[in-house]
């Protein structure tokens, strides 16, 4: 069914898979908002706590899901985390009050928290670590398609069927995927039978981390200041790209006019950007590394791509009508994304064989910055009477974001021991 000069690939293909359903299943919420809010009574400063239970749960249990991982191998984690949040999908399409709506949310995103660090760790252990930022990109790609695909699909859902039924039929994609990642992969590429002696000698050649670490030397990562830079950059690039997920259908369609069915696809405009964004970030990083070296081949790409965010928010803050806004917030997150899988890749560099829990750790900050995106915007637009306000903050976020790319060293690992 497979030749061994192929296994390697197919795995690729259902982690962007997956990450594609991630984003779906994440992103879906924002189109429904409107009518959730109708439906169950709900204020914007109700949803908007709705959207940071997630972002909450999601930080919570990253540092946690990364370990499990890392411990037990990816194969073990992937397949209950994306099972468990595919039923809490269709379980959203059924609650009938606030509590209910926070208390699946909170759920959704502890189980939503282990994906990416397992899936990132899993590409680490399956391709070279000279392929590690065009592979992640490519992961990433998956997710901001899934992104950009759910505004527009949950939208016909919710034209031609309610809100409700929509939840329960996007729910049932991944437990359709858990049943191909089963039978498939394997987290030694050694143990696959498709993978032949050049296959695996390939994957192997510049040297992989181990698929299980057996002891995390905590005290050395809480107290690695590259780690901690990693955190708030992170935390930065989250800042913004979380109004996109959950306010943007709702900003086009109140402050523009916007019908459902436009403001769904204006939505998937700024995620469409940054997909493309993804790979040519990924792949311009390993090809600079080649050229300059590790340090400077990834911290180009995320001073550079910081910058250029902070300009496409504050180009959409001046913007006079919703298409030229949604042009230049999709400038901002395409820049953005450029640095996404070379955040990642940095981590998995730094991280080595502790890439899942690293990678978790510097994704709680993007969870933090999930928790304070939706409520800051909610008040910003409340106090100052649009949400453009949202947009001078990004940018300065952003501004800031691109101070600490010069601070990142790709070169220096965690050490083994306190």
């Amino acid at each position: 069914m497979y030749t061994s000069t192929n296994a390697r690939r197919t795995t690729l293909s259902l982690a962007v898979t997956v990450a594609f359903i991630t984003y779906l299943h994440r992103v879906c919420i924002s189109v429904a908002a409107p009518f959730v809010t109708d439906d169950l009574g709900l204020s914007n400063a109700q949803m908007g706590y709705v959207f940071s239970a997630f972002a909450l749960s999601y930080g919570l249990f990253e540092i946690p899901t990364g370990w499990l991982g890392d411990r037990f191998g990816q194969r073990r984690l992937m397949l209950p985390i994306v099972v468990g949040w595919s039923l809490l999908t269709v379980l959203t399409g059924a609650v009938r009050g606030l509590v209910g709506l926070i208390s699946i949310r909170f759920l959704f995103g502890a189980a939503q928290a282990g994906a990416f660090p397992t899936l990132t760790r899993a590409l680490a252990r399956w391709f070279p670590a000279s392929k590690r930022g065009a592979t992640t990109g490519l992961m990433w790609m998956g997710a901001r398609i899934g992104g950009s695909a759910a505004p527009l699909a949950m939208a016909v859902l919710i034209a031609l069927i309610g809100w409700r039924p929509s939840f329960a039929g996007l729910g049932v994609l991944g437990l359709a995927w858990c049943w191909l990642f089963w039978r498939w992969y394997a987290d030694d590429p050694a143990d696959h039978p498709a993978v032949g002696p050049d296959e695996l000698r390939y994957i192997r050649s510049e040297g992989t981390p181990p698929a299980e670490a057996s002891a995390i030397p905590w005290r050395s990562m809480l107290k690695d200041g590259n780690l901690w830079t990693l955190f708030w950059m992170y935390f930065c690039s989250a800042y913004g790209f979380y109004f996109f997920v959950t306010w943007l259908p709702t900003y086009l369609m109140d402050e523009h006019g916007l019908t459902l069915e436009r403001s769904g696809v204006y939505s998937a405009i700024p995620l469409l950007a940054g997909a493309a964004a993804c790979v040519f970030g990924g792949t311009l990083s390993d090809w600079l590394v080649a050229k300059i070296g590790l340090r400077w081949g990834r911290r180009a790409v995320g001073i550079s791509g910081f910058a250029l965010a902070g300009l496409g928010f504050a180009m959409a803050a001046e913007a006079g009508d919703p298409l030229a806004a949604v042009l230049w917030m999709a400038f901002a997150q395409g820049a953005q994304d450029l640095t996404l899988p070379v955040a990642w890749a940095v981590c998995v560099d730094v991280g080595h064989r502790y890439g899942g829990t690293a990678t978790g750790f510097m994704n709680t900050a993007s969870s933090a910055s999930a928790v304070i995106s939706p409520i800051s915007a909610a008040w910003l637009a409340t106090r100052f009477g649009s949400f453009e306000s949202m947009f001078w903050a990004a940018t300065v976020v952003y501004g800031v974001g691109a101070v600490l790319w010069f601070a990142i060293d790709p070169a220096r690992r965690i050490r083994e021991k306190a």
